[in-house]
């Protein structure tokens, strides 16, 4: 059962380009990680949105993700420039998936 991690990141204003090198670094390490299926990175168009940054990630089980936040990880994210970013995880799996009808997905690329 393929699940989908979300995590919401807290990121002061103008250190944007710090957390994202930061958050490659640990991407790195991720996408190693057993069980690990691709993700994607989110940043808000609104510079005051509470969440700057969420990343969703697609994992093969809960296990694996558990797994990849192994003590290589931790210490990743254990410096102090990683003491000013909040971070609110989840691993969360699929009830339900649309998609906009055909006449309206032709409407908004036309």
């Amino acid at each position: 059962m393929s699940v989908t991690f979300v995590n919401c990141f807290e990121v002061p204003a103008g250190r944007e380009d710090d957390f994202f090198a930061r958050w490659q670094d640990v991407n790195a390490h991720m996408r190693t990680r057993a069980g690990y299926e691709g993700h994607r990175l989110y940043r808000s168009l609104a510079p005051d949105a509470r969440f700057r940054f969420v990343n969703v990630a697609r994992w093969a089980s809960p296990a694996a993700v558990a797994a990849a936040h192994d003590e290589e990880f931790r210490t990743l994210v254990s410096g102090p420039e990683w003491a000013e970013v909040a971070s609110t995880p989840a691993v969360y799996e699929q009830v339900h998936a649309g998609t906009a009808p055909d006449d309206v997905a032709g409407a908004a690329t036309g």
